[in-house]
């Protein structure tokens, strides 16, 4: 009789009990695919029905390298992103199922590294904060492009700033690390040219690490030069304007605040003021503090891309403009970074022993935060009807679809609208799937 194999060591119960805290971030993600699939935008619509020539041209076999560096509408990249519509779009016959399910499962890598960069932060017995930064992670905020196909591009970038935070912030910082960290900002920069935010962040990383002056000079120079590449093929794009500096600070605190306060626009960018004062603080009081260093990447990841946001954006459509609800995917990444370093604070350095109202503050804006959630969620649901029911009107209509409707599926231009739903129609692809 043969003797009784050990048990294997993933299987010992103490380190199953490892695992046990993860139930709840994959209960919570699971919710947001079930309801991300549920709402989903059911077709082709607004800028999604630009990716239908770039198709056309793929399938041809005419697809060329300077139509995937298209400046998308004068402000974004996309190329990364068209990469893999291009595939999913093939194989689902164009129902962007596939494409909300890939874009959750780049939630998931970011969501991933920022909890296990936590966890390795603040050690064990920080169950409570752990989960916080879990919710803030896995946000219901972030519905409002999972459920839209297209932005698929949100999240390749969100998971490619997450990786490269990780690989500038952990071990020793040398050409390897540097060097991944550098193609994530690229690969997140040509997906979604919010990622061009990463750039100098990466660079006050790098400093704050404190490296000789000469290896300091060999870590930066690669950022600049790369900054400088895709800033000049972003450049061809063109822009809006410079905007007002009173209107672009208004932006900026609008986007903040909008990622915890997006239904209450009148104190949202107080909020944000305040919150980020503080958190500009706090961050340069624990700059020499390595577990800081990630979180304190999040907080200037997030205030980079309310400034490119504001750049591009608020000249043309005012302030208010930042409380898009899209927008709150970005914005969320502030407060992730905010709410990180306040729990770093409190169990590292007792700072928050002696400030009692900081913790009452941490307290209510997390209330307004899982009350905003709930709010954008709403928003979602409200997205997801009006989407379905400009799907069935189209399909029970076609041909003859009402001009009035191409011009809102399609930036009032109802021609080209109807030229990019013959080809779906010829290709026999969502919504006419079912004819």
């Amino acid at each position: 009789m043969s003797a009784a194999r050990p048990i294997p060591t993933w299987l010992r119960q103490r380190d199953l009990s490892r695992l046990a805290p993860w139930r709840a971030p994959v209960a919570l993600a699971v919710l947001l695919l079930g309801i991300g699939l549920a709402w989903r935008v059911p077709m082709m619509l607004w800028d999604h029905l630009d990716l239908v020539p770039i198709y056309e041209a793929w399938r041809a076999g005419d697809l060329r390298l300077g139509q995937l560096l298209e400046v998308h509408h004068g402000s974004h990249f996309h190329a990364t992103a068209y990469a893999v519509l291009l595939l999913t779009t093939s194989l689902s016959s164009g129902d962007p199922w596939l494409d909300c399910l890939l874009s959750w499962g780049f939630l998931l890598v970011f969501a991933f590294v920022v909890l296990k960069q936590a966890q390795q932060d603040m050690g064990e017995g920080a169950s409570k904060q752990w989960y916080a930064l879990a919710l803030l992670a896995l946000y219901p905020g972030h519905l409002a492009n999972l459920q839209w196909g297209w932005q698929i591009a949100v999240f390749v970038c969100l998971a490619s700033a997450a990786l490269c935070l990780r690989a500038l912030t952990r071990g020793t910082l040398g050409p390897r690390q540097n060097g991944m960290a550098l193609v994530c900002a690229i690969v997140a920069s040509v997906s979604f040219s919010t990622g061009l935010a990463l750039f100098p962040v990466a660079c006050a990383l790098i400093v704050l690490r404190q490296p000789s002056s000469r290896r300091l000079l060999w870590l930066l120079l690669p950022w600049t030069i790369a900054a400088a590449g895709v800033a000049h093929l972003l450049s061809r794009g063109g822009g809006t304007g410079i905007p007002d500096p009173t209107m672009a600070v208004l932006y900026v605190l609008n986007f903040i605040g909008g990622g915890v306060a997006r239904y209450a626009t009148g104190v949202a960018p107080w909020i944000a003021a305040a919150a980020i004062a503080y958190g500009v603080g706090l961050g340069w009081w624990m700059r020499g503090q390595r577990e800081a260093w990630f979180w304190i990447g999040w907080m200037l990841f997030a205030l980079g891309a309310a400034g490119l946001t504001a750049l591009g954006r608020a000249s043309a459509f005012g302030a208010d403009h930042a409380f898009v609800t899209r927008y709150v995917s970005f914005s969320s990444t502030f407060w992730l970074g905010w709410f990180g370093l306040i729990f770093l604070a409190a169990r590292r350095d007792g700072l928050l022993r002696h400030s009692r109202w900081v913790k009452r503050a941490a307290v209510f804006v997390f209330a307004l935060s899982a009350l905003n959630g709930m709010h954008l969620a709403k928003k979602a649901y409200v997205v997801g009807v009006k989407a379905t029911g400009t799907s069935d009107a189209i399909r029970a209509s076609w041909p003859d679809v009402d001009d009035a409707l191409l011009r809102e599926i399609y930036f009032e231009r109802s021609d080209d609208a109807r030229r990019r739903l013959e080809a779906l129609h010829a290709r026999r692809y969502a919504p006419f799937d079912t004819l």
